[in-house]
C-alpha cells in the first residue's frame, strides 16, 4: 500500500511536482500515487511549460479517474526513476517492458499499447547502412546513441553486453540529447522508438534532418510498472480492470490509433 515515503526522494535528487488528482479514493489506494513521466518522450509524455502532456498522460488520467486514485505526476530521468521505484520512493512508471530483472522489484499491469524500437539516422544517410542484425552495426563501424537504463529487447541487451560495444554505444539521459548528438554527427543512429524521436525532432525543428531506418529491434506491448514496496497486488488488479475496460472504448482507440491494442490481444 502507498504510504508516507517521499522524504527519501532526496537521496536521488529533486522531483518536479506536476499534477495532483483526487477523486473518490479506491479501496487499495492510500495516499497519492507518485507516477514518473518523461519530459521529452513525444507524443507520449512531454513537458510544456508548467504542464506535462501526452497521449500516455491522458490515458493514465483516464485509468486513475476510473478507480478514483489520487496521484502526482513527476519528471525524472529513466534510470534514476527505475532505481527510485525499486526503493519504493516512487510508485509507478508507464511505458515499461517486462524483464526478469525488473520482476524482482516490480509488479506489472496488463499491457496497454504497442511499442516498437528501431534506429533513427540522419536523412542524408538513407541507404548507407544495410542492417539485418546488430552484428552489422559492428561491421559498419556505427556509433549508437541509447537512453541509459531503457529496455530495447533481448537482442540489444546481448549486443550491449559485449566488450566491443563499449566504443559503439553512447548513453544519453534524454531523447533530446541523443537527437542533438545525431544531428551533430557525434553518433550515426539513435536506438529508440521512432515515433517518439520523430515527434521530439519535430518539436526541436530538426525533423527534416532525420529518417527512420527500416531495421526493427523489437516490437512488443508495454505496461505500467509498480514498486513492490508500495503498491499492493490488490491495487494492481484494480488498475488492470480499469485498463481492460478502457481498451474497449472508442476514446482509447482514438487516442492510440495504430498502436492501440485490440481486445483479442488482451484475451
Amino acid at each position: 500500500m502507498i504510504g508516507v515515503k517521499k522524504l527519501g526522494l532526496l537521496l536521488f535528487g529533486p522531483l518536479i511536482f506536476l499534477i495532483s488528482s483526487v477523486g473518490a479514493q479506491a479501496a487499495d489506494c492510500v495516499g497519492s500515487m507518485v507516477i514518473r513521466l518523461s519530459e521529452d518522450y513525444l507524443p507520449f509524455s512531454m513537458q510544456k511549460g508548467e504542464e506535462v502532456t501526452g497521449i500516455d498522460v491522458t490515458f493514465i488520467k483516464m485509468v486513475m479517474d476510473e478507480i478514483g486514485c489520487p496521484h502526482k505526476m513527476v519528471l525524472q530521468p529513466w534510470k534514476r526513476a527505475v532505481l527510485q521505484l525499486e526503493y519504493g520512493q516512487i510508485d509507478m512508471i508507464p511505458f515499461a517492458s517486462v524483464t526478469p530483472e525488473r520482476k524482482l522489484f516490480a509488479h506489472f499491469s496488463v499491457p496497454y499499447r504497442k511499442e516498437t524500437a528501431g534506429l533513427i539516422i540522419r536523412r542524408e544517410d538513407r541507404g548507407k547502412y544495410r542492417i539485418k542484425s546488430l552484428d552489422d552495426v559492428m561491421t559498419l563501424g556505427m556509433r549508437l546513441g541509447h537512453t541509459r537504463g531503457t529496455w530495447r529487447g533481448e537482442a540489444f541487451k546481448e549486443f550491449a553486453s559485449q566488450a566491443e560495444a563499449d566504443g559503439v554505444i553512447f548513453n544519453v539521459t534524454y531523447t533530446s540529447q541523443g537527437i542533438k548528438m545525431l544531428v551533430n554527427n557525434r553518433i550515426d543512429a539513435l536506438v529508440e522508438m521512432p515515433a517518439a524521436v520523430m515527434a521530439q525532432a519535430r518539436d526541436m525543428g530538426v525533423e527534416d534532418r532525420l529518417a527512420e531506418h527500416p531495421f526493427i529491434l523489437m516490437s512488443e506491448p508495454v505496461h505500467f510498472m509498480y514498486s513492490r514496496k508500495t503498491v499492493s497486488p490488490a491495487l494492481v488488479k484494480q488498475i488492470d480492470a480499469a485498463i481492460l475496460k478502457l481498451i474497449k472504448t472508442d476514446a482509447y482507440r482514438r487516442l492510440y490509433g495504430s498502436i492501440a491494442l485490440s481486445e483479442d490481444a488482451m484475451l
